[in-house]
């Protein structure tokens, strides 16, 4: 991954990376970054005429990330404050106990640990979120198996992996690394971002074959996108 300066006050600096894909994606990230991948032999000055014939775009995104995280507080681990479950809102109960467990019950997210402070009830409910997004992305990548072996293609495993930037990745073995957070999405917004990664093992790149695939799997890929991006998660 390589960094270069794009002379636009709001592009700023962007980082390319180079694959053996066929066109140039360009992304901004939630924080702001602007994440180019390019084909390896593609040269620096066609990808930045590109780049700034989406600094539109780029300028519209970067503002609705902008206003999206000016408005979003820190998340708050006491009673009553609001935590998502496959993008449903519930309230926490914190009660005093041991051992530290966490459950769903009665429409409220029960936590209870030995010393109610607010760094160890975010623990506690880390590792509930960590152990049921394992629990439900193996289950719904289980469903791909029988797809992934009619078309010769790897049997996805799964592997969860924090990242600030994205939902998930493929690699060329199989292994769909998913972002544990993901599990706060609705349903059809895991499925679309699992989908996803699954058709990158037959479409490495973003090309048109790819897209055309994930349209046919998930004809409504569009809307799910948006509004996995439009949640507070």
């Amino acid at each position: 991954m390589s960094d270069f300066e794009i002379i636009d006050t709001v592009a700023g600096s962007a980082q390319l990376k180079r694959t053996g894909r066929k066109t140039l994606a360009i992304s901004v990230m939630p924080n702001g970054d602007l994440e180019l991948i390019a084909p390896e032999a593609a040269p620096v000055d066609a990808i930045l005429k590109k780049v700034e014939k989406r600094l539109r775009w780029i300028r519209t995104q970067r503002r609705l990330f902008r206003d999206m995280n000016a408005v979003r507080p820190p998340p708050r681990y006491v009673s009553g404050a609001t935590h998502r479950y496959l993008g449903r809102q519930y309230l926490l109960k914190v009660t005093a106990g041991s051992p530290a467990k966490v459950s769903l019950r009665g429409g409220f997210l029960h936590v209870e640990v030995p010393d109610k402070a607010q760094p160890e009830v975010k623990k506690a409910l880390q590792e509930w979120y960590r152990s049921h997004a394992r629990h439900q992305f193996q289950q719904r990548l289980k469903s791909w198996r029988t797809w992934c072996l009619d078309r010769r293609l790897p049997l996805p495993h799964l592997r969860l992996r924090a990242m600030s930037k994205r939902w998930g990745s493929a690699l060329p073995d199989g292994t769909i690394c998913l972002n544990p957070d993901l599990i706060k999405a609705p349903s059809a917004c895991v499925d679309y971002v699992i989908i996803h990664e699954i058709c990158h093992l037959k479409h490495p790149d973003h090309g048109k074959h790819f897209w055309s695939l994930l349209s046919q799997l998930v004809p409504d890929w569009k809307e799910r996108k948006q509004r996995l991006e439009s949640m507070e998660l």
